[in-house]
């Protein structure tokens, strides 16, 4: 019973101590705190990506299709009226130049329109690209050196001794089609023949309309023999008669270009 009154006592004196601190003291007692926690909406927002670097952005890393975020115009080849296009189109990237990105739509008409005006940057930024491809370095060629040229010492006084009739001389070989230049008739052969077999994609033998042999061409410093294509094909304006031109060398069409732009036909 003692221990009891004693273990009572003392839990009264826990509970009235500040009570009876401040009735003998005047001093007030000290209530514990605890710190609010603080709700989501006055948490620090964790920060997101707000831009991306697409200045550098190679033609293989671009997506193979964009959506135009504003209205933008496109022109087709041979063509003088632009083909408007509507917010929300898709288009296909060809590259970045500055801070514009030219693109394709229905296989011949391009445009350009500012980056920020499509959603390029957003799918880059959920997909990012894949490495760009690593551009090849010229090998630096060694140093040789100069060297003075030691002096031909004196010649020699020496008796001709009279020499036979040289052996005739064979008539050189006839040059090979690889090399010789070709007749019309031949330049028409060979762009029927890349065109059987399907070099392009972008019309058929069955869509030609006549074949033509034209003049010897220099394209980035090569020479080529030429041939135009016309074939009639259906394109935004209604169906067009449109020209390809072939660049021949070595007896094949090396690539099939657009005559105005100069562009390789795919």
């Amino acid at each position: 019973m003692a221990t009891l009154g004693i273990l009572g006592a003392g839990l009264l004196g826990f509970f009235l101590e500040p009570e009876l601190r401040y009735g003998l003291t005047g001093q007030e007692p000290v209530r514990a705190t605890v710190a609010a926690t603080p709700t989501p909406s006055e948490l620090t927002p964790i920060p997101v990506a707000q831009n991306y670097d697409y200045s550098k952005i190679q033609p293989n890393q671009l997506p193979d299709k964009v959506t135009l975020k504003s209205e933008a115009a496109a022109l087709a080849p041979g063509e003088t009226e632009s083909l408007p296009l509507k917010a929300g189109t898709k288009v296909k990237p060809l590259r970045i130049e500055g801070s514009y990105l030219c693109f394709s739509v229905l296989g011949a008409a391009e445009g350009k329109i500012a980056v920020d005006k499509t959603d390029l940057v957003a799918q880059l930024l959920a997909n990012p690209p894949p490495a760009p491809t690593p551009v090849p370095v010229e090998p630096t060629p060694p140093v040789v050196a100069k060297v003075d040229p030691v002096p031909a010492p004196e010649p020699e006084v020496v008796t001709p001794v009279p020499t036979p009739d040289p052996a005739p001389v064979p008539d050189p070989a006839p040059a090979t089609p690889a090399t010789a230049s070709l007749s019309p008739e031949d330049v028409v052969k060979i762009m029927q023949e890349s065109i059987r077999t399907a070099q392009v994609k972008e019309f058929t033998f069955d869509q030609v309309l006549g074949w033509k042999a034209t003049e010897n061409e220099v394209v980035d410093g090569e020479t080529y023999q030429t041939g135009l294509a016309a074939y009639k094909a259906e394109t935004i304006f209604g169906v067009k008669n449109i020209q390809a031109k072939a660049l021949i060398k070595d007896g094949k069409v090396i690539r099939w270009i657009w005559p105005t732009s100069g562009l390789e036909i795919q």
